[in-house]
């Protein structure tokens, strides 16, 4: 029985010294991605950021969780040009992956978030600490790409109308009407992408005071592209909102 008992200890010291090796070796990987994390070069960058994303383990670590902040961080400040599509890509699940382990009490690295090139749906969850940064990023008229238009300025006005549809109770009246003027201004903007980001949206999360205005739209939008396209989305952005109230109205109902 002793001799057994010897080598199941001596055994549990084998594996114990086995796991420490293992678990120093994880560590030394992990501390040279996050350093790669800091390369001038964007492949390393990139390169290692993959490494990192698939790694639930990693992700949980408040290490790394900072590190890809500031990494996202980092990226929002580089223009994207229209031939980088593996950077755009990179930079878009980067952005994907922050939204999912961001500290919402922290306005900076929300605001980090809310400047990236693909302006994640978890922002609309977020109204009250989202909004004000995503009013800055408009006002600053933060451009992703160049040369050229911003063509993230759509993205961003329909991720103002998602967050304040849903975090309404979250703002304060001055915010909200801020916001309004701010739709009600992207309907008529001299881009005409911006305007069907605008009404598409306003198609699903739109309150009936809106359709007025876009019946505006609907009836004399300028664009003739497409037969018309910016009107057509329009009118089914009216549909969609009547559809939607008639829906809620029913349930109310019941």
């Amino acid at each position: 029985m002793r001799i057994i008992l010897l080598s199941v200890i001596a055994a549990s010291a084998t594996v114990t010294a086995a796991s420490a090796q293992q678990t120093s070796a994880f560590s030394a990987s992990r501390e040279k991605l996050l350093v790669e994390l800091r390369s001038d070069d964007s492949q390393v960058r990139s390169r290692a950021f993959g490494q990192l994303r698939s790694d639930p383990s990693a992700l949980r670590d408040p290490d790394v969780k900072a590190a890809l902040v500031h990494l996202l961080d980092r990226e929002n400040q580089e223009p994207i040009h229209a031939e980088e599509e593996d950077f755009a890509d990179y930079a878009s699940w980067l952005a994907e992956v922050v939204a999912k382990i961001v500290d919402w009490s922290d306005p900076r690295q929300v605001c980090v978030l809310a400047n990236s090139i693909v302006v994640p749906d978890e922002l609309a969850d977020h109204a009250k600490v989202a909004v004000p940064c995503l009013l800055r990023r408009l006002r600053n008229g933060l451009n992703r790409y160049a040369p050229g238009a911003d063509t993230s300025r759509g993205s961003v006005v329909a991720m103002l109308v998602q967050a304040s549809a849903k975090g309404r109770r979250q703002l304060d009246a001055s915010t909200i009407q801020r916001v309004r003027r701010i739709i009600l201004n992207a309907l008529h903007d001299s881009d005409a992408g911006v305007r069907i980001d605008t009404v598409r949206v306003l198609g699903r999360f739109g309150d009936e005071d809106m359709i007025p205005a876009l019946k505006v739209v609907a009836e004399k939008d300028p664009d003739p592209s497409e037969s018309y396209a910016v009107r057509k989305e329009a009118a089914e952005a009216i549909v969609g909102i009547q559809e939607r109230v008639h829906r809620d109205a029913i349930r109310g109902m019941h």
